[in-house]
């Protein structure tokens, strides 16, 4: 069990408290209050530090195979959970199946599948995410669809429910509230999407179908809408939705900073690192035009040509984005993806982790090739793929150093 980091001080409405961690010479977070709000101002960690966080030297187990029994080939794999039994519930995109495994590997069972039945996913509903809460029950959401499906610990579909903000008429897609994630508590985080709107509503629903709470509306601010009438810009910021142990965190990735928001719509807590803005370079403009295009056979002459005058017409954001995404984990922590620019990918996957408080700890580096589906307290659950592109799904353990 993990002891929390505490603050080195208390902090006092509008004084500043400085805390540093001594074992990173030269890194400080400083807290303080205003208005209410938990401000949380942090140095970037040493270039070239790791925490002493560290995953097993091997899989504890590894889902997935190239061939054999169909129950253990994987077609498009978009999220895992662990259940309190040690079960794994995968998610397969590809064939509309939680397929199930004990805490072995093997196979147990299948829930779900395509169709238009009870438990059924249509074949054109995308499956994005999968997350176990209290009691087992698994709910399901969809990309650019707001459905969202709850199935008890045997499988069984318990309800389907659309939050009502999300029911369009004429299937308007561009208005409703689509999910955006999900707590381990089960609380359904449902806001617009900004390549339409700004500022984007947001809404908290439970597992029952209910209104918990209202976020108000957010402005895009940073970057460019992508709507209908409105082109695709390079290295445009993401405007990200998500959730943060029972905060729900809301921003654009033009800045190193998260702002977390109450159930209640109020803002908790703003977290910001330092971060020096930088404007991309031509060599990042022609390497990204060059990464686009190798996905183009090179026989396809007229294609390369068309494409290439779409990607060097495309406007160029003004800086590259401050990180690439993130995602919390069981305990309350922020992994923060650090953003590569086109170029200058490195080995591994560098992480920022931030702890429940809004601490900077320091870099964890993830293996290349490997995608995190769920990080549990003492353990990861990563998809990896093979140089043959065949996917599997692999349970490591994780050792955060004592904490």
């Amino acid at each position: 069990m993990m002891t929390r980091i505490t603050a080195a001080c208390a902090a006092v409405a509008s004084i500043a408290c400085v805390g540093s961690l001594d074992r990173l010479a030269g890194q400080r977070t400083e807290f303080r209050d205003s208005a209410g709000i938990r401000i949380v101002e942090n140095t970037r960690p040493p270039e070239g530090s790791r925490l002493d966080w560290r995953l097993g030297p091997e899989p504890l187990v590894s889902i997935g195979r190239m061939e054999g029994e169909e129950s253990y080939l994987l077609v498009d794999v978009n999220g895992a959970t662990m259940l309190s039994d040690g079960r794994i519930v995968i998610m397969d995109d590809g064939t509309k199946e939680l397929r199930v495994f004990d805490g072995a590997g093997t196979y147990l069972e299948t829930w779900a599948g395509r169709g238009e039945g009870p438990g059924e996913f249509r074949a054109g509903n995308q499956l994005w995410g999968i997350v176990a809460v209290p009691g087992d029950s698994v709910i399901v959401w969809h990309f650019w669809y707001p459905q969202v499906s709850v199935f008890g610990p045997d499988g069984g579909l318990v309800r389907r429910l659309i939050p009502e903000r999300s029911r369009w008429g004429d299937w308007d897609r561009r208005g409703h509230l689509w999910i955006h994630d999900v707590t381990r508590g089960g609380l359904i985080l449902a806001g617009q999407d900004w390549a339409y709107f700004d500022p984007v509503d947001m809404e908290v629903w439970d597992a029952a179908g209910e209104l918990r709470g209202s976020l108000g509306a957010h402005p895009v601010e940073g970057p460019i809408r992508r709507g209908e009438e409105s082109p695709n810009v390079m290295f445009s910021p993401y405007f990200f939705q998500r959730v943060w142990g029972d905060q729900f965190v809301v921003g654009p990735s033009d800045r190193y900073e998260f702002r977390a928001f109450a159930l209640d719509g109020s803002l908790a807590r703003i977290v910001r690192l330092d971060h020096v803005p930088r404007a991309p370079t031509e060599a990042h403009v022609e390497t990204y035009i060059e990464e686009r295009l190798s996905y183009i056979p090179s026989e396809r002459t007229d294609q390369l040509r068309d494409r290439r005058r779409e990607l060097q017409a495309m406007p160029v954001a003004e800086r590259l984005p401050a990180y690439s995404s993130f995602r919390d984990d069981a305990l309350g922590y922020l992994w923060v993806y650090e953003y590569e620019a086109p170029g200058e990918e490195t080995p591994g996957r560098l992480c920022t982790i931030f702890d429940p408080e809004g601490r900077v700890l320091g870099y964890f580096e993830a293996p290349e090739g490997m995608a995190f589906l769920e990080i549990g307290a003492d353990y990861i659950l990563a998809l990896v793929r093979n140089d043959l592109d065949v996917e599997s799904v692999q349970l490591w353990p994780l050792d955060r150093g004592g904490r």
